[in-house]
């Protein structure tokens, strides 16, 4: 038996671009030319604002699109509303883009009327997108079940006929059954979402059905601002690119910190990612500003990604601490990305820190904190899954990232350490806390993990002078401070009287 001869590769399907770059990426490129697609949801999240979005960016590109309402209401309303987005232009309208209502012909004629006048508008423009807003409403020009599946189907079948792309706006269903009568014909099917999620608001998208095409899968966050709509592909379903040809060599990137670079054995690999913990107030942040601070000092660029101390107050502060991180901001040596608001949808936070990364192209990366990113997940449980990807982002990028991360108050001489779930993806773990023998603190720092490279464990002490972190050379310091942290109060009073 000899297998048969493989037939030529077949070319790829033509794609028609959505206009909205994060819609298209979750479709994997847009809509295929000539299908059909239906946007469900429930009044409210979206859908007019979606279908007009794709229409104007259409339009804008050279393409003809027919926007047609099914409900009897006035288009001027609606166009007095689009003013206000950033992809509607006016010049367009009865152009480029053309609004149209189908009720009358519906209501007088019935639905095999309305699909050739459909037809009719299509041809005579010749249109290559179709947005039919409350296409859900057939059904009520529909003398019988039976009369409504036969004009679904043909519906499908000439618009795919004539070569154009149709968008069907429809409102789901009941909550036990989401989907619409609609949904068996079409190449795909796009579900809107607006949730309470903890008093927080949220949208979501989902493409439970997409013909002829791969498209990224699961939920995605999308908002409604002043540019239209907005999506934000989940990170975790995105495709990292990977890194072609041999793994580059990796080196030493120091911290800056001599102590702690001691026990790392010159410093962090290049490409690794490290996770500071540590209690409020101990240091974490002076830690991340020496190590930005130390690589431009050897002339590698920097990105601090921050929630709460604005940039202004970073740099003020790196300066208290002879850091002269303003000299590198001011030379564009490194950049901030400051997100000051819980709201924000995490996915949104993540593509702007992917799109800073590729604009500055760093080679030292501070998040700072850890905790501030998982404020922004809307699903419970999801951080690991997110950090495990965002750490494969930022290594296929050449970026050494170092992250900070709050825990509770890590107090005295025992090793239950509260890592973060998330630090099993992070090649590094550094700890500090706190130790407060006879009423007086001490800030401890040690190194407990290390992949593809060997490293001190000892712990060491140390100060934040007006010189940064300072850690000691030895273990002998932090030694003594734990040695007389662990010693029951009965012993350290009996020395004291001894003293006497």
């Amino acid at each position: 038996m000899t297998d048969e001869p493989s037939g030529p590769a077949l070319p790829p399907l033509a794609r028609l671009t959505t206009g909205i770059a994060g819609l298209d990426e979750v479709l994997s490129g847009g809509l295929l030319r000539g299908g059909s697609y239906l946007v469900l949801g429930e009044p409210g999240t979206g859908k007019t604002t979606l279908g007009n979005h794709v229409a104007f960016r259409h339009a804008e590109g050279g393409g003809i699109a027919l926007y047609v309402t099914v409900l009897a209401e006035a288009h001027d309303r609606m166009l007095l509303h689009l003013r206000g987005f950033a992809f509607f232009a006016p010049e367009l309208v009865g152009g480029g883009i053309r609004y149209l209502s189908l009720f009358d012909e519906l209501r007088d004629r019935g639905l095999e009327a309305g699909l050739a006048a459909l037809r009719r508008l299509v041809s005579e423009s010749r249109a290559t997108l179709l947005v039919i807003d409350g296409a859900g409403r057939f059904e009520d020009f529909a003398a019988s079940r039976a009369e409504y599946r036969r004009f679904s189907a043909e519906l499908h079948a000439q618009l795919a006929l004539l070569g154009c792309t149709t968008l069907l706006l429809a409102q789901s269903a009941a909550d036990t059954d989401p989907m619409h009568a609609l949904s068996t014909h079409v190449d795909g099917i796009v579900l809107l979402e607006d949730r309470i999620v903890d008093a927080r608001a949220t949208r979501r998208l989902l493409v439970p059905k997409l013909r002829g095409s791969d498209s990224l899968r699961g939920h995605h966050e999308f908002a409604i601002t002043a540019a239209g709509v907005e999506v934000y592909p989940r990170l975790e379903s995105a495709l990292i690119p990977a890194r072609g040809g041999q793994r580059p060599r990796q080196r030493r990137s120091p911290l800056g910190i001599d102590g702690l670079d001691a026990a790392l054995l010159g410093g962090v690999l290049t490409g690794s990612t490290t996770i500071v913990v540590g209690p409020p107030g101990i240091g974490k942040t002076t830690v991340g500003l020496q190590f930005v601070a130390e690589g431009a000092e050897r002339g590698e660029r920097g990105l601090i990604a921050g929630f709460q101390e604005s940039p202004e107050r970073l740099v003020a502060k790196a300066e208290g601490l002879g850091l002269g991180l303003g000299a590198h901001v001011e030379a564009d040596r490194v950049r901030f990305l400051w997100q000051p608001s819980a709201e924000r949808p995490l996915d949104a936070w993540v593509g702007e820190l992917l799109g800073a990364i590729a604009d500055h192209r760093p080679q030292r990366v501070l998040i700072d904190a850890l905790t501030d990113v998982a404020r922004l997940a809307t699903v419970p449980g999801r951080l690991p899954a997110f950090t495990a990807a965002l750490v494969g982002a930022l290594r296929s990028r050449s970026a050494t990232t170092l992250l900070t991360a709050e825990v509770p108050t890590v107090e005295g001489t025992g090793l239950d350490i509260p890592l973060p779930e998330t630090s099993a993806v992070i090649d590094n773990a550094i700890l500090l806390r706190y130790v407060e023998p006879r009423s007086r603190l001490h800030r401890l720092i040690s190194v407990l993990r290390v992949r593809e490279s060997g490293f001190d464990p000892g712990v060491r002490e140390f100060t934040i002078t007006d010189r940064g972190i300072e850690v000691d050379p030895t273990t002998d310091g932090a030694e003594a401070v734990l040695d007389d942290a662990a010693r029951p109060p009965e012993s350290a009073d009996q020395d004291l009287g001894a003293a006497g």
